[in-house]
């Protein structure tokens, strides 16, 4: 079924596709396509660094025709069309811009585009005309050999890095030419911070398993992801716990797995299992004392505000068979924080955290401290700069 349902949508974008290309032709020159800027995530957000870019370049650079692509739906819509141009997502105007555009700017790998997956180079994006200069912000740091950001599967003029040892490993292993990775840091750290006062809150934010994108309700019932995800929030050690240090938890899964989001339970209310709509992924992470993650690149984050946090990887050995394989980032040996594989272990580590005044062990401390190239409030401007000189 799920074939099926692509197939339709495949004839859809070819045909409307050719209709823009034609129609493209009589408003190149018109003065909403002169030299755009298009930026996106997924087109269905504005919350990462592709929101934090179209917010710097609004606000310091209103001489550049700039655009956002997001979907009428979204939550985050009236966010961003208080900022600028909004582009609606999928629109007969979203196929144009994607043509004419000058530059287009996405978090994501082809996320600028009206269908992702169409437009990557490895299904029909090659056949597409690229008129654009094509900027990928990253929606993280870089740690793994993912694949489908090796130069073969993409079509990128621009690939943000913010770390040198990131840096080095994909113009090592992505098989980019030179000039194309800029160490110019991530947009959304401009405004990450750490708060002085702490929350009373534990942020729990486990990333997804490909095995899941496809499966049924049932199916994701049965998975080990759903299984130890479930036991450890509804954990009477980890009650007693938050109860102790007057804390809560917030569940915060990665947003491939909200359609499930609903399956999981929390059986006392210092647990909060928080949905898409209604939070930011960004401020749970300021508004948090410590993170437990499994293998999410989001624990940079919380190492740029130097905070404390608990890998919790039960199943290191499939995610990496089946996920993505190891790259120069080694948790237990270049980690911010301790790599448990039991529920009672994430347990007693939160407990040594908070005996230690919410504060990383040193060892940690020392590994955040070495780790970033910037530790400041710029990486959208160098992110600009370096936009322009590629123009």
């Amino acid at each position: 079924m799920y074939k099926l349902k692509r197939i339709f949508e495949y004839t859809a974008i070819f045909f409307i596709l050719a209709a823009a290309e034609i129609v493209s032709l009589f408003v190149r020159s018109r003065p909403a396509y002169k030299n755009l800027w298009i930026v996106s995530e997924r087109g269905t957000d504005a919350r990462d660094n592709g929101y934090h870019f179209f917010k710097y370049i609004t606000r310091e650079h209103p001489e550049i025709n700039s655009a956002y692509i997001i979907s009428k739906s979204s939550p985050d819509y009236e966010k961003i069309a208080a900022l600028g141009r909004v582009i609606p997502y999928r629109s007969f105007s979203h196929y144009l811009s994607y043509l004419l555009a000058k530059v287009r700017v996405s978090t994501h790998i082809d996320g600028y585009a009206p269908d992702i997956l169409f437009f990557n180079k490895k299904k029909f994006g090659k056949y597409v005309p690229n008129r654009s200069k094509n900027i990928f912000l990253q929606h993280g740091i870089i740690k793994d050999n993912i694949s489908f950001c090796h130069e073969d599967n993409t079509n990128i003029d621009m690939f943000v890095c913010s770390a040198v040892p990131e840096y080095e490993y994909i113009d090592k292993m992505y098989g980019y030419e030179k000039g194309i990775l800029q160490l110019t840091g991530l947009c959304r750290y401009d405004t990450l911070r750490r708060n002085d006062t702490p929350s009373h809150r534990i942020l729990y934010m486990p990333t997804w398993r490909h095995s899941l994108r496809t499966c049924s309700r049932k199916s994701f019932l049965s998975s080990e992801y759903f299984k130890k995800n479930n036991s450890l929030l509804g954990s009477d050690k980890l009650t007693a716990l938050l109860k102790k240090y007057n804390y809560e938890l917030i569940f915060y899964p990665h947003y491939e797995v909200h359609r499930f989001l609903d399956c999981f339970t929390a059986e006392n209310d210092r647990v909060k299992i928080a949905d898409f709509k209604n939070n930011d992924v960004q401020t749970l992470l300021i508004n948090s004392d410590i993170l437990i993650t499994d293998y999410s690149s989001v624990y940079f984050d919380y190492g740029y505000m130097r905070k404390p946090m608990v890998y919790y990887q039960y199943d290191e050995a499939s995610f990496r068979a089946e996920q993505y394989a190891k790259g120069y980032f080694d948790d237990r040996r270049d980690g911010f924080g301790r790599v448990v594989e039991t529920e009672d272990e994430v347990i007693s580590e939160l407990e040594h955290i908070l005996k230690n005044d919410i504060k990383p062990d040193d060892k940690y401390l020392d590994r955040m401290n070495s780790f970033f190239k910037f530790n400041d409030n710029n990486n959208c401007e160098r992110t600009f700069e370096a936009i322009q000189k590629l123009l």
